[in-house]
């Protein structure tokens, strides 16, 4: 069966790399009466060993937009957006939602899902082109790019030295790839790689697959290192369809291990201390009112973004108040996805709510969304703000927790101020997303 470009994900193995070897090379290159050029490209190696091995450990915002273009059409139409925060730790990629600080090392096409999705732009792809001997190199000149001037090198590393994967879920297989990389003229910082994949496998039902980066320098910590700023993948299925992800680096901050959970701000020296916080498990079947805080609207909003709720009134089991009036839920998007039918543009959003919290208690919510009974004059019915803008569907998802809704028009919103009905599950159903 062929699958679809949005089931694609490429990702880079490295080889073992001795950089004494490198940082010896100066000594050697100058006796050998090699060409200016190649001098240069071991000045340039040096330069980007000496960036990427002093590199602490680190952390971007990742932000993701994801379209896709029918060989039938001339323009990419946005599928969706994704934030994450990816983190170079102990030189391997690892990824979380924004604001979890739950890292993981489990591959990003799993955490995500669904959709073409790659990894290795963060850093991989330099160190393989830098800190081995695998690819092989072709001076081409100095270049002005955008008014800079630059010196570009064409590269190609052949089937038989790649270590490059690419992946169609479950099918995978290594191929080659060459490209080109520029330089900064005068710092011989990295400025630009662009990827081309080459002998793709017939088993793969790919038919082209490319990247671009361009790299800038960033403040981490005490120091400046280059890094990238934006990325730009596109893959082609055999049909032609392409799907794109423009991706773009930002709030790059050194890497700590250590987080702190606390509840309000921060109690003054001369206030008594707070009772600690007390976990709280809610039992099952318990109905309530959530009301959005945080408005939500295709093409701003991305997959991995915070949600804030509140509970409209008090959650009460035989006269006790469980869930107060304006407890706090949090939790994130989980989808937010384009849905193009014939007649008319839609969006489906999966809502994710996770955690409540009020006065000194807390916990995990394990509760579900309650799609309106047709024909019924229940509560849900009332609240036109939610009739107007969206249908609420039982839909298959990844888990119980998330809540599907299929949001009306080109712009997909759902505004702050939306109610939304949800009833508490018990644990033994419950499916981690």
């Amino acid at each position: 069966m062929v699958a679809k470009p949005a089931d694609i994900m490429s990702r880079m193995r490295l080889p073992l790399v001795c950089i004494p070897l490198l940082l010896a090379a100066p000594a050697v290159f100058p006796q050998s009466g090699l060409a200016p050029e190649a001098l240069l490209l071991a000045k340039v190696k040096l330069r980007a060993a000496e960036n990427l091995e002093r590199l602490p450990n680190y952390t971007c915002l990742e932000t993701i937009e994801r379209s896709r273009r029918l060989v039938s059409s001339r323009r990419f139409e946005l599928i969706d957006m994704l934030r994450l925060e990816v983190g170079l730790v102990n030189r391997k990629e690892l990824f979380a939602w924004p604001g979890s600080g739950e890292f993981t090392d489990q591959e990003i096409s799993d955490m995500v899902g669904h959709g073409a999705i790659g990894n290795g732009s963060f850093a991989i792809h330099a160190r393989s082109l830098f800190l081995s001997g695998t690819p092989e190199f072709t001076y081409i000149g100095e270049r002005n790019r955008d008014g800079r001037n630059t010196v570009r090198w064409d590269y190609r590393v052949p089937l038989l030295h790649s270590g490059y994967r690419l992946r169609v879920k479950p099918l995978e297989a290594i191929v080659g790839y060459r490209g080109s990389v520029w330089v900064d003229a005068a710092t011989l910082d990295l400025a630009r790689i662009e990827i081309q994949v080459t002998e793709i496998p017939p088993h793969l039902p790919v038919s082209a697959a490319s990247e671009v980066l361009e790299y800038q320098s960033v403040s981490i910590g005490q120091g400046a290192f280059l890094l990238p700023h934006t990325s730009a993948l596109v893959i082609a299925d055999l049909q032609g369809n392409e799907s794109r992800n423009n991706t773009l680096f930002s709030n790059c901050r050194q890497f700590a291990g250590e987080s702190v959970l606390s509840f309000g701000d921060a109690p003054e020296t001369s206030a008594a201390p707070r009772p600690a916080p007390r976990l709280l498990q809610l039992p099952p079947d318990l109905e309530f009112q959530l009301e959005l805080r945080t408005p939500i609207e295709a093409g701003t909003t991305a997959v991995g973004d915070a949600l804030e709720a509140f509970v409209v009134k008090d959650v009460k089991l035989k006269n006790t108040i469980l869930l107060p009036k304006g407890a706090k839920i949090t939790g994130r998007v989980w989808k937010l996805e384009r849905l193009q039918t014939p007649s008319r543009t839609e969006w489906v959003a999966g809502l994710l709510f996770q955690r409540f919290a009020f006065d000194h208690f807390y916990g995990e919510l394990h509760a579900r969304l309650v799609p309106p009974v047709p024909g019924s004059s229940s509560p849900w019915e009332r609240v036109d703000s939610l009739r107007s803008h969206t249908i609420v569907r039982e839909q298959p998802a990844a888990s119980p927790r998330i809540g599907i809704l299929n949001l009306k028009g080109e712009r997909g919103k759902l505004p702050a101020g939306t109610r939304l009905y949800w009833r508490t599950l018990p644990l033994s159903r419950e499916e981690k997303p």
